[in-house]
């Protein structure tokens, strides 16, 4: 008995050691691949970058816009002249999906003939209030909707399928998730653009957001490094100043970057915001101790970095004369972003090109190694196009690919994957409606729903997606002028109103105040950070969206009869005046 034990033991140990041999050897296998690719990416890189002209090189640094849908007579003289690494694609560019497709395709195709490396195309898709691309595309509410579901998966599900989408659309460079802590309430920018108001839950969902875009096709691109969210000045429109240590933001804004770029984050877009205790002399965007010291050093990042559009006021009105093109790539960014094209475009052009042939990028290490920042920025960026797979028959190098059989399967499983994973998500319509009714929140405190009888609401409703929900649910709506008629009818015992603006929100307080013996809910889309009166008799439900999918999902939790928890934001408090919309504004 005991020596066939033994013999099983014995055969057992064989088989589980040849098991786990091969699985060793399999994971040695696919590590050995990997390290080969990143060679031959690595040298490829190197080896196109130093085959391009003075003039190709110093262009490849700069990401311009074209003013129509189409690659017209300007964009092909633009991007003969200046010579850019990508284009910046606005809604005005952006028509239907068959328009888009005909213009990424034309633009790759300007590309080629002009015999420049193919081109990041990018766009700011960040949901909610910045939603450039509005066919093709999955209408996911915005950044602060699916931050306050808490839900890693419902995070990274939008990432994916954001960034999936926009690489069937030909672009490839997508300027989200924003990781920057929305704890200022007066804050006129960032706004619902911010997944949230505390390190938490932007550390977990948009980071969760950033890894599902990365697999999605698209570069994201993690945003405003160092934070934004701490302040009430719109960089757009002023040059906005953050008073903290860097201890003090390492405490909180720095959490969620430091997060994903440990989790594999391949590109970060500069604040245009001075940290005078950290760098007195420079915004983060011109200031190599924020991009090199602490960015590049202390956060061990070695991707991409671009900046955020030079034509902003906190750079154009002040720091024009200081070349601010130069400064940037000697702070340690790597792409400079233009929105615009034309003189601004020749300027930066002409700055950074008299700076190379003055010698301004060159520099010997330590070690007394040789060193040319431009050119260290082009072949970062000529490596993340490589691996994205941008060469192909319409580029430059139609069968660079063949090279290296590493890279040609990681780019073909690759696809594969991301096919699949789409399919399985498109089964189920990519779970939004179950996202739009997950963030929905009350305030000032959780709204039970249950004691919300259908014969016993009203509802003066103005959208008509909401109008529709509710009416599925048996809640009828009627026009505001009646409102006067229907307070006499004591068997309504609820009234529902829409709301998008402050405007109407204190409106319908004023009603609130007046008829003490009605429950009043308000459904508000959008921006929660306004004046939300508080009143016994005076409830709220937020969707922090204006998509219609957010109007559909306050009509279903409003008759879900389950109790929607508590907004988990930090909020004007009473008296503060409501921050300006800034450069993007809430619409409809």
């Amino acid at each position: 008995m005991n020596q066939v034990l033994l013999r099983t033991s014995f055969s057992l140990f064989l088989l589980f050691g040849f098991f786990g041999s091969s699985y060793c050897f399999g994971f040695y296998l696919n590590e050995l691949a990997a390290n080969e690719r990143k060679v031959w990416l690595e040298e490829k890189a190197w080896a196109i970058t130093n085959s391009m002209t003075e003039a190709e090189l110093v262009g490849q640094t700069i990401h311009i816009a074209i003013p129509q849908k189409t690659v017209d007579a300007v964009a092909t003289e633009e991007i003969a002249e200046t010579k850019p690494g990508g284009i910046i694609l606005f809604g005005k560019n952006l028509g239907k999906k068959e328009e888009i497709l005909a213009l990424t395709k034309g633009l790759q195709s300007q590309a080629k003939e002009t015999k420049l490396q193919p081109f990041l195309i990018s766009t700011d898709q960040e949901g909610g209030r910045v939603f450039r691309v509005q066919d093709g595309i999955t209408p996911y509410p915005g950044a602060m909707a699916v931050g306050q579901t808490g839900n890693t998966q419902w995070g990274e599900t939008v990432g994916f399928v954001t960034s999936y989408e926009l690489r069937n659309l030909g672009l490839n460079f997508l300027f989200a998730p924003v990781l920057d802590i929305n704890n200022n309430p007066l804050n006129p920018v960032i706004n619902t653009r911010s997944f949230g108001s505390d390190s938490k839950r932007v550390s977990e969902v948009a980071v969760a957001y950033e890894r599902g875009a990365r697999a999605g096709g698209c570069l994201p691109v993690i945003k405003h490094f160092p934070g934004h969210g701490d302040t009430t000045v719109d960089s757009h429109l002023g040059l906005p100043v953050i008073s903290k240590s860097l201890e003090e933001l390492e405490q909180l804004e720095l959490i969620p970057f430091k997060r994903s770029i440990a989790g594999g984050a391949e590109a970060v877009m500069s604040a245009h915001i001075m940290y005078p205790k950290i760098d007195p002399q420079f915004p983060a965007t011109l200031s190599k101790t924020i991009l090199t010291d602490v960015l590049r050093k202390s956060l061990n990042f070695d991707g991409i970095i671009i900046t955020d559009a030079m034509e902003m006021h906190a750079i154009s009105k002040n720091y024009e004369k200081d070349r601010p093109g130069v400064l940037t790539l000697l702070a340690g960014a790597n792409i400079v972003l233009l929105t615009s094209w034309g003189e601004t475009a020749r300027k930066f052009k002409a700055q950074l090109t008299d700076a190379y042939k003055n010698g301004e990028f060159r520099y010997v290490d330590k070690d007394g190694k040789e060193h040319d920042k431009l050119k260290e920025a082009v072949q970062k960026q000529i490596r993340k196009k490589l691996e994205l797979g941008l060469y192909d028959e319409n580029s430059v190098l139609p069968k660079v690919y063949e090279e290296n059989q590493k890279q040609k399967e990681f780019l073909t499983n690759w696809n594969l994957e991301r096919n699949q994973r789409y399919s399985k998500l498109a089964e189920s319509k990519n779970f939004v409606k179950e996202i739009n009714e997950d963030s929905i929140r009350a305030y000032p405190k959780p709204v039970l729903t249950a004691n919300i009888i259908p014969t016993e609401t009203l509802s003066f409703a103005k959208n008509n997606r909401l109008r529709e929900t509710l009416k599925t649910k048996k809640i009828d709506s009627v026009p505001f002028k009646s409102f006067q008629t229907q307070t006499k009818n004591k068997s309504i015992t609820t009234y529902l109103f829409d709301s998008t603006s402050e405007t109407e929100v204190l409106s319908i307080a004023s009603l609130a105040k007046k008829h003490t013996t009605k429950r009043f809910i308000i459904l508000h889309g959008g921006t929660p950070f306004i004046k939300l009166p508080e009143l016994p008799n005076l409830q709220y439900l937020l969707s922090f969206s204006l998509t219609q999918g957010s109007w559909e999902a306050l009509g279903e939790k409003v008759s879900a009869g389950k109790e929607i928890p508590k907004v988990d934001l930090i909020l004007l408090p009473k008296g503060s005046k409501t921050p300006s919309k800034g450069a993007f504004p809430e619409r409809l």
